[in-house]
């Protein structure tokens, strides 16, 4: 993978944010562990301008931008991060009980008064502003559909925005990762991968990315460029923790990496932790001193980032564990048995699930972020397009988004800016008013 570093930004823009890592606090009541610790706030402004004419609106081989961005109605709430840190962890206390108002188990998100025009969505209802249905790809008041990047052949199996970076990466199982400039919406760089991408991803500087039997790691700030052996099977999913790298692959394996202070060997190969999973690993999620690994084999394992040992093996689902997410002292998970699960840390140390959420249609992604007023919100992707915008803990939804396809890629970036990708290849850029992230 051969691409020259961008240069860093530092003007105007300081999100003095650590991504996404506000949202990953343990299950257990014990400090929250972050990722590589000597990184601090992003100190490098990526200063985004994503524009284009009329983005709501659906797109057919429009290619443009325009160079003015869009007005988005709504105010910014400036937010402390001690602030957010309170809203989203809040109390800790020596045991976890099903007293967070999660609602009734067995009922789904509410369904939306508005429903999206399918004659609009496929760029041919002819009723206007007479149409009763919905004419926009969300019914979320303050969040537009910036832009849709045009590229991508197939799914979409993860998108990026490293720090000190102006530019978007993703990465598609139609064989190409592409790099997009921030300024214009531009693809800029097409590479060849020359194999069927499994999972991207970023932390700090580095892009990760994962191929059959190996991991490619990029820095964008030095241009150091490395392939990390120990892999067997297609790289499915990854993820960061207590100075580690995690690859989970289609044979169930998960490659760890040592991360190391050595410029010519950042990542030092540790062990591969094998005869766990009897199917493909397909997420992670860190908590803590925990990983959470989630597989087709519908379990979810639960390791001690001290010892790698498996402590524990959740076995409530019975489909596919498409996605992980860690919320205050709670793991939620989803799965393609079309149930959203949260679980709580009992007496005797063991998860168990407190509240069962069951929807029309299968779960394929959960994304977090904390809007202007430090309140939880979860994204929930569902099979037919939908993706649901709900609070936490009572999964009341907020509005939906709309797609085309499956979404299976969300991705949070700062300034409210929201990165999707779906199963036909399409990336859209969405901006969320008043969300500080």
């Amino acid at each position: 993978m051969s691409y020259k570093a961008p240069r860093r930004y530092s003007n105007r823009r300081n999100f003095g944010v650590e991504r996404q890592q506000d949202f990953a606090a343990d299950v257990v009541p014990r400090r929250p562990y972050v990722p590589y610790a000597n990184q601090g706030p992003n100190k490098w402004s990526r200063n985004l301008v994503w524009t284009s004419s009329d983005a709501n609106n659906p797109r057919k081989n429009d290619t443009t931008y325009r160079s003015t961005k869009p007005h988005v109605s709504g105010s910014v709430a400036h937010v402390s991060e001690q602030q957010r840190k309170n809203a989203v962890y809040g109390q800790r206390c020596s045991s976890v009980s099903d007293s967070r108002g999660w609602g009734s188990n067995a009922k789904g998100s509410p369904k939306s008064k508005e429903s999206l025009c399918k004659f609009w969505k496929a760029g041919n209802c002819k009723k206007g502003d007479q149409c009763a249905f919905l004419h926009s790809w969300t019914s979320l008041p303050g969040m537009v559909m910036v832009t849709a990047l045009e590229g991508h052949k197939k799914d979409l199996k993860g998108i990026a925005l490293p720090q000190g970076s102006d530019k978007l990466f993703s990465a598609s199982s139609d064989g190409t990762l592409r790099i997009w400039d921030c300024h214009t919406g531009q693809c800029v760089h097409t590479i060849n991968l020359q194999a069927e991408a499994g999972s991207l991803m970023s932390e700090g500087s580095w892009v990760f990315l994962g191929l059959p039997n190996a991991v490619k790691a990029f820095n964008v700030q030095t241009s150091k460029d490395l392939h990390l052996n120990g892999v067997v099977g297609q790289v499915r999913a990854m993820t960061v923790g207590n100075g580690m790298l995690f690859a989970g692959t289609s044979s169930g394996t998960i490659s760890v990496w040592k991360a190391t202070d050595s410029e010519s060997d950042p990542f030092t190969y540790l062990t591969s932790l094998e005869g766990h999973h009897s199917g493909e690993v397909t997420c992670f999620i860190v908590g803590g001193q925990r990983l959470y690994s989630g597989s087709a084999d519908k379990t979810i394992k639960v390791w001690d980032l001290s010892t790698l040992e498996c402590t524990m093996t959740l076995r409530q689902h019975t489909n596919t564990v498409t996605s992980l997410l860690c919320w205050d002292q709670y793991l939620i998970s989803a799965s393609l048995d079309g149930t959203i699960k949260v679980w709580a840390c009992s007496e005797n140390g063991s998860l168990k699930v407190t509240n069962t959420r069951r929807q029309e249609q299968s779960v394929h992604s959960l994304c977090g972020m904390s809007d202007a007023e430090g309140k939880p919100i979860v994204f929930c992707s569902y099979q037919n397009g939908t993706v649901s915008i709900c609070e936490l803990p009572s999964f009341e939804e907020r509005g939906k988004m709309f797609s085309t396809n499956t979404v299976g890629a969300i991705t949070i970036g700062p300034e409210g800016l929201l990165f999707t990708g779906d199963k036909s290849g399409k990336l859209r850029v969405w901006n969320l008013a008043g969300t500080k992230v």
